[in-house]
């Protein structure tokens, strides 16, 4: 009876062992990578935890017992299949976006690294529990001093790749290398920087005249109908994309004409480069909340804000409006502040006016840009 107790004890200890082993490589390998200004879900942790605990007592209850040496490293090879498989299929690798790159590579090859552990393992704990028993001239593995000392390993183990994580802030400029490298194709280093100061709402003063003037020269000849803007040619549709996005509009339509959709996208790229240039994931994007306006939404307009017919440059399908509060921010990587983004787009709507691509005018009320293509 003791001596079943005991094997069970040991079989207990050195299954705990493994797990713990298993989870301690694949959380330090992942989270070497891992940048330093984002975080591991606790939910993620737990989920590796688990993943481990099974893994470990498949390979220690089940793959140990094959007694044929071809026929225990098939099965390895088709348990390792089957778990990739099984990761894939349970999304695993799409969680966390390449903020988690290092554990997806870590998990992927878990399975992997308990299996050589188990190979060799247990000649190094027989070895290890040996060499205790001589050097405490122990008489059973009972003893309170073997169990401590046996649990030493994993000590080692859980300082040796804790006090890893400290090497973190020079591995996670590597993850966070990989990561824009994933997400954006490209690699920076670039820190952030202040924006010059100006007072862009003094800068952005081009009356409503002067841009109802540029709206007639440069655009559709007379306000149409929203059923006519669906079907003309000289308009292009206006819908979100990898540079703006497009809030849901209530009293205007996705349309302007080639000539000011050009520019907006080149404002859009222009504001994801400012960002990028700083240090920030490019898949930052400011919002258009008004676009073309036709005779039944400007009739619309009129009923809630008796000031539409200043904005009557709308109609001609040359003049959009950018929220300066409203922003899409990116999943992962370094996302920018709402000052930060703002002041980006003042600076592109700067950089447009002063290239005489366009007029800008502040507007305070209905907090945007209302720009107008020259």
């Amino acid at each position: 009876m003791d001596n079943n107790n005991t094997k069970n004890k040991i079989r207990t200890i050195r299954f705990i062992l493994l797990s713990t082993i298993l989870y301690f490589i694949s959380d330090a390998i992942g989270r070497w990578f891992v940048p330093a200004q984002d975080a591991v879900p606790s939910l993620f942790s737990i989920l590796l935890w688990v993943i481990c605990f099974i893994t470990g007592a498949l390979q220690f209850y089940l793959w140990r017992r094959i007694g044929q040496t071809w026929l225990k490293w098939a099965a390895a090879i088709l348990y390792t299949a089957l778990f990739v498989f099984l990761l894939h299929w349970g999304g695993f690798y799409g969680y966390g976006g390449s903020t988690l790159i290092g554990y997806k590579f870590s998990v992927t090859l878990m399975p992997a690294f308990g299996f050589l552990i188990e190979a060799t393992f247990t000649s190094f704990l027989r070895w290890y529990g040996g060499l205790i028993k001589r050097i405490f001239h122990l008489e059973s593995v009972n003893s309170g001093i073997f169990m401590m000392c046996m649990l030493i390993p994993v000590a080692l183990i859980v300082f040796l790749f804790i006090g890893g994580y400290r090497l973190s802030g020079k591995l996670s400029d590597k993850g966070a290398d990989i990561q824009q490298y994933i997400d954006e194709g490209e690699v920076n280093h670039n820190t952030d920087r202040r924006e010059p100061v100006r007072q862009y709402d003094r800068l952005f003063n081009d009356l409503n005249d002067v841009q109802l003037e540029a709206a007639r020269k440069n655009g559709l000849r007379e306000p149409i109908t929203t059923d006519q803007a669906k079907n003309d040619r000289r308009l292009t549709l206006i819908q979100p994309n990898q540079y703006y996005d497009v809030q849901k509009l209530t009293h205007s339509v996705p349309y302007l004409v080639p000539r000011a959709a050009h520019l907006l996208e080149d404002m859009g790229k222009a504001f994801q480069d400012s960002l990028f240039n700083r240090g920030y994931n490019r898949g930052h994007r400011f919002t258009v909340t008004s676009v073309l306006r036709t005779e039944e939404t400007v009739r619309q307009l009129r009923k809630t804000n008796v000031n539409s017919t200043e904005n009557s440059c709308h109609c001609y399908g040359t003049t959009f409006d950018i929220s300066y509060f409203t922003f899409t921010t990116p999943q992962v990587g370094k996302v920018a502040s709402v000052d930060k983004m703002r002041q980006i787009l003042y600076q592109v709507a700067y950089d447009m006016k002063r290239q005489n691509r366009c007029y800008v005018k502040y507007e305070k009320k209905q907090t945007c840009l209302h720009i107008t293509v020259r």
